[in-house]
């Protein structure tokens, strides 16, 4: 199970504390104030998406490539469901995470808190709090990129949001471990605002 959690789940719930190197831990940046209004902006276009439904691609460390859907219902709820041959489900029900290696019925179980994706499910998203610092803000051609670390052990990993800007919209998010391994997710068409059934966010039960 755990080998599947880490190809499959990668960026999307990847736990911080990765085993890993020793690391010099990040420091916070000093937001000038574009950037600072840069960040109140990304929170506030996380704070207003309430539902969202999405395909996604998923690239891992050495290139392996996952898709599949992926449901939100803010705050709290989120469902990914992977393409075959990727056996792997998981549900946020609101408290905490169901992963499922569906082709064993193997269940695991984690915290909210835990993942660079409770970040996103928040009530408040607050991308430099008390549970997470800003380390890096880049602009490339279009996008706005924001680096956070979780404040608790800085050298563990981090996670970046990609932005577009027109309009602004979160479009990738990529987790970096300890070791330096990059897994990045990316959304695909994705709509926003669509009803959802609760059964969706349903815990998942072994057979």
């Amino acid at each position: 199970m755990k080998a599947w959690i880490g190809r499959a789940l990668g960026a999307l719930c990847m736990v911080f504390a990765v085993a890993g190197p020793a690391q010099a831990a990040p420091k916070a940046v000093n937001l000038s104030p574009q950037q600072a209004e840069l960040v109140q902006q990304a929170e506030k276009s996380l704070q207003s998406l309430k539902t969202m439904r999405a395909r996604f691609l998923q690239v891992g460390p050495q290139g392996d490539i996952s898709e599949g859907t992926l449901y939100l219902s803010r705050p709290g709820k989120l469902r990914v469901e992977y393409d075959p041959p990727t056996p792997v489900l998981v549900v946020a029900n609101g408290s905490y995470f169901t992963f499922v290696d569906t082709k064993v019925d193997q269940f695991s179980y984690l915290d909210l808190d835990s993942t660079p994706a409770g970040l996103l499910l928040k009530p408040e998203v607050k991308l430099s709090g008390k549970d997470v610092r800003i380390v890096a803000i880049k602009e490339p051609p279009g996008v706005a990129e924001i680096t956070v670390v979780q404040d608790s052990d800085p050298t563990a990993g981090s996670l970046t949001l990609v932005f577009t800007k027109s309009p602004f919209a979160l479009a990738q998010w990529r987790v970096t471990d300890a070791q330096g391994l990059v897994t990045s997710v990316t959304l695909q068409n994705p709509e926003t605002g669509v009803a959802l059934q609760d059964s969706l966010f349903k815990t998942p039960r072994p057979k």
